[in-house]
């Protein structure tokens, strides 16, 4: 498509992305949704890449937010490979609006990923779901997706990376961690964290 520098500024603000990054993305896309999906896909590649290297990531830091009332709150520790990331504007944004996540979101995170759920509560779910009568018209061929399909929808909702962003629904919490693991060039890591609610 043809594009001005205006354009490759406006990505670049949209996006995060480098300048390179745009102005290919802008070359190759017939049209600006097109540029954004080339990004998007450009910064997956990336931050798997980062995400599978066997770097270790013991740098990062312990972040906290309380809210404005003192009712609630979530203590957590986010974690990166190098020091000069951890006392990046980024990180420490990412780490803020985690911590905003853990303190905010319904239902509450009860695991960072999927395959943290333990077996016996997979297991549990799972007899849950193939006991509901709506199953008796899945055909068996189909079963096993179906099944699956709703584990992930049922429990996702516990799992702090499948949930939606509470500042943005459109965006998924694990998307935002891949973001910034791409535009930092190095793997985060959320170790753990606690939420306190008052009187619980």
């Amino acid at each position: 498509m043809n594009y001005a520098a205006a354009d490759v500024k406006k990505l670049r603000e949209e996006t995060g992305a480098t300048f390179a990054d745009c102005k290919n993305a802008l070359s190759d896309a017939a049209t600006w949704d097109e540029a954004l999906k080339l990004i998007d896909a450009k910064r997956d590649k990336k931050a798997t890449k980062m995400q599978v290297a066997d770097r270790e990531t013991k740098q990062g830091g312990i972040f906290s937010y309380i809210h404005h009332n003192h009712s609630v709150g979530a203590l957590l520790e986010l974690n990166c490979s190098t020091d000069f990331v951890a006392r990046s504007e980024t990180f420490r944004k990412l780490a803020s609006e985690l911590a905003l996540q853990i303190a905010g979101a319904h239902p509450v995170p009860q695991y960072i990923n999927f395959e943290d759920v333990p077996a016996e509560v997979i297991t549990e779910a799972r007899k849950a779901i193939d006991e509901d009568a709506s199953m008796a018209r899945v055909p068996a061929e189909k079963r096993e997706e179906v099944i699956n399909n709703k584990l992930k929808k049922t429990l996702g909702e516990q799992v702090l990376m499948m949930q939606p962003w509470v500042k943005d629904e459109t965006v998924v919490i694990g998307d935002l961690v891949r973001k910034v693991i791409a535009e930092t060039g190095e793997n985060i890591v959320l170790r753990r964290f606690s939420r306190f609610e008052l009187g619980k």
